[in-house]
């Protein structure tokens, strides 16, 4: 069985774009598959949860499983991650944010690759108002250096706190109670403390990257990726404590001050003037990418391009295909 993870929090708007790219998936690639659903909403405020029920009403013979995790009270992202974790019932799943989509190729292709490896590590693309992909290329720098981001880079990267295997598939044991009990310390930082603490315990995960969107990624005013969210600021303060909690642990002197310097780095991320903003750019973080850039420079922008140009226009009809059908 494999399991679609679809978590929420005042989406009522856009939830139905989430689900519908999941039935897309079921659809055009899933034939001889069984499916179990998970949506968990966490105490949403509007319409959300009926938004749901009504689009499982009317496709549930997608699903040999249908599981409906709806919170009362708001108890913040990572709590809502871990309580919908615990459901999973196969081997393989995907996870999803409301506000998102799976793209239109195949995700099992992407997770058929967890034979031969823990990790899979995955690319997306970002879209705004009527799905219009962002086609900017150095704005999925970060994305394609998970090419690069191997061994202990890839360890000393995630203690840093960089964004990376934000849309990594993995395998289902690797999801332990030490990680789960790591997760829940948070409220917005859930695949950031997931992928650390998975990172800490296993020293040689097997791990690829797929220069593929599997995700398309929606901007808008309250995404944590934005930097005017009202988000924004709670989610850095946890990454500057995630930093702090692998301080306490690191024995070497000068990781110890490089995670330091990462963990005042959070307070500028989050500061709403522009300029101030700039200065993120001389954290650790940004110099392990700065290396990096310089050190695969022509592979980092023929990825770029891989990535982008034969991809945004299909996405983006994918995209108005499902606003239409909705």
């Amino acid at each position: 069985m494999f399991t679609f993870i679809v978590t929420c929090y005042n989406q009522a708007e856009v939830i139905t774009h989430a689900l519908e790219s999941i039935r897309y998936q079921i659809r055009r690639f899933g034939k001889g598959q069984k499916f179990q659903l998970i949506a968990a909403d966490d105490g949403s405020e509007d319409q959300s949860c009926q938004v749901i029920e009504q689009w499982i009403e009317g496709n549930e013979e997608l699903f040999e499983r249908v599981d409906m995790l709806f919170r009362e009270k708001n108890a913040g992202i990572c709590r809502n991650y871990v309580e919908a974790l615990r459901l999973v019932s196969g081997e393989r799943f995907a996870v999803l944010n409301g506000d998102d989509l799976f793209s239109p190729y195949s995700l099992f292709d992407v997770t058929d690759l967890l034979d031969e490896y823990d990790m899979v590590c995955t690319a997306f693309l970002k879209f705004s108002g009527f799905g219009d992909m962002v086609r900017f290329y150095p704005t999925y720098l970060d994305v394609v250096l998970q090419n690069f981001i191997r061994g202990n880079i890839l360890r000393r990267s995630i203690k840093l706190g960089c964004a990376v295997m934000g849309t990594a598939v993995y395998r289902k044991e690797l999801l332990t109670e030490d990680v789960f009990d790591f997760i829940l310390r948070f409220r917005t930082v859930n695949d950031r403390a997931c992928f650390q603490k998975i990172v800490d315990k296993h020293e040689n995960l097997r791990v690829c990257y797929v220069n593929r969107p599997f995700i398309l990624y929606r901007i808008s005013e309250n995404s944590i990726s934005n930097f005017n969210s009202p988000n924004r600021w709670l989610h850095n303060q946890e990454v500057a404590q995630l930093c702090r909690v692998e301080r306490a642990e690191e024995k070497s002197g000068f990781f110890k001050a490089m995670l330091y310097l990462q963990e005042k780095s959070a307070a500028v991320r989050a500061n709403p003037h522009y300029f101030v903003r700039l200065m993120r750019f001389f954290s650790p973080y940004y110099f392990i990418m700065l290396w990096l850039f310089v050190r695969n420079y022509r592979e980092i922008v023929r990825m770029e391009h891989e990535l982008i140009d034969p991809h945004w226009k299909r996405c983006s009809e994918y995209y108005k295909r499902i606003m239409e059908r909705i």
